[in-house]
């Protein structure tokens, strides 16, 4: 019997294999030759982007089907595709530690309930956690899931806010500047909280702080929608999509190289631009005109 599509005019995206590729590929050179490749923490910008558009592209075509979003049915999704991975993550890291790395232990038993309950970020922000200490020693094999913190924070309030944003506005323009001018909001805020000279993991980690690239994924999604770009386009336009694709791509490759993790720069304002560069290429990515980082390695 032939599996019913739950959303009739979604669409597999192969180029998005390579997005990830691109951003899990920054963030594993990040950590393994930090003084070579210092701005690969970017790639976990391009994850939030990414999380952004999907999601909102998603709500948006069960929205414009049904003429409603199943939130029970949305939040029932989310938890089996996460809930199962961590626990079995959390308690057999933690099993490992008690057995082999006992002077990890410490503050175990807020690590596992902030986890649970995805609020680690905000747990990291108030126990004083720096994320650019983690090449000392006793660095907890924890501090990487503050992201996905955020994503679960996000799952919560997202469908909602999308909705509601749909019946306020129901233009896609109106919403879409909507959700950009919450982004440049997000931005300022990691502006303003940053201290120079001083550890920036507090707007490092803060959902408040990181959340404009989740809104300008958001955004694309309704200037953008996936199931309303066309299959054939004219040369120019495939010509225009794929300049932007590999400017943006080598701009991306560029910031891995020289952004400083702790400099001004970064959070004056950096990390908004380094956005902007993920939303176009994340366009040209999107639309199947291009075929942009569609490989079978990626994938």
């Amino acid at each position: 019997m032939q599996h019913k599509k739950r959303l009739a005019n979604s669409r597999y995206i192969t180029g998005i294999n390579g997005l990830r590729t691109l951003a899990v590929g920054g963030v594993i050179l990040y950590h393994l030759i930090p003084f070579r490749v210092p701005g690969g923490f970017l790639g976990v910008v391009i994850f939030l982007v990414l999380t952004g558009y999907l999601l909102t592209d998603l709500l948006v075509q069960e929205w414009q089907q049904n003429g409603k979003v199943n939130l029970l049915g949305f939040y029932r999704r989310r938890i089996k595709r996460l809930y199962p991975a961590l626990v079995t993550m959390l308690f057999a890291t933690a099993a490992y530690m008690t057995l082999f790395q006992r002077q990890l232990l410490a503050q175990l038993r807020g690590i596992l309930w902030s986890n649970l309950l995805y609020v680690y970020n905000w747990w990291q922000i108030f126990h004083g956690q720096s994320y650019f200490d983690r090449f000392a020693n006793n660095e907890s094999p924890f501090t990487h899931l503050w992201t996905l913190s955020i994503e679960g924070q996000l799952y919560l309030i997202w469908p909602v806010l999308i909705v509601s944003l749909i019946l306020l506005f129901k233009r896609r323009r109106r919403i879409a500047q909507a959700l950009f001018g919450l982004g440049l909001l997000s931005v300022l805020l990691m502006a303003w909280l940053y201290v120079p000279g001083h550890d920036p993991s507090r707007v490092y980690y803060g959902t408040d702080t990181r959340l404009f690239a989740v809104l300008f994924g958001a955004a694309l999604a309704f200037i953008w929608p996936s199931t309303k770009l066309r299959q054939k386009i004219d040369r120019p336009q495939r010509w225009l999509l794929n300049s932007i694709g590999v400017l943006t791509f080598v701009a991306i490759l560029g910031l891995y190289l020289v952004t400083d993790p702790q400099g001004r720069f970064v959070y004056r304002g950096g990390m908004g631009l380094f956005t902007g560069l993920v939303v176009l290429l994340t366009a040209t990515v999107v639309h199947p005109g291009a075929q942009w980082l569609t490989n079978p390695i990626f994938r």
